[in-house]
């Protein structure tokens, strides 16, 4: 997949959580940390298409975006979840 910038490779089944809930082993956690609210990103989750949304910031570790995919209100994923993130950009199929 090209158009992601961020890939998450795991390296253990380890638990250790930070204050957003988040596994410490969690690239993407660490990434998505360093982002401030409102910036636009491309996410991958699960085994869903990459969706676009705007990073708000996190809550009982999950990731919280607003008008993820033009949804009006705001949207949580669990961060371990997220497979992805780009930055700013938009996928198209």
């Amino acid at each position: 997949m090209g158009c992601f910038g961020y890939n998450n490779y795991r390296t253990g089944n380890r638990n250790v959580n930070n204050v957003a809930g988040a596994s410490d082993e969690n690239s993407i956690a660490r990434f998505l940390r360093t982002l401030s609210p409102g910036t636009p990103v491309v996410i991958q989750y699960d085994d869903q298409k990459p969706a676009h949304g705007i990073f708000e910031g996190f809550q009982n570790g999950n990731l919280i975006l607003s008008r993820f995919n033009g949804f009006p209100g705001l949207t949580r994923v669990n961060v371990n979840s997220v497979n992805a993130v780009s930055v700013g950009g938009r996928c198209h199929d």
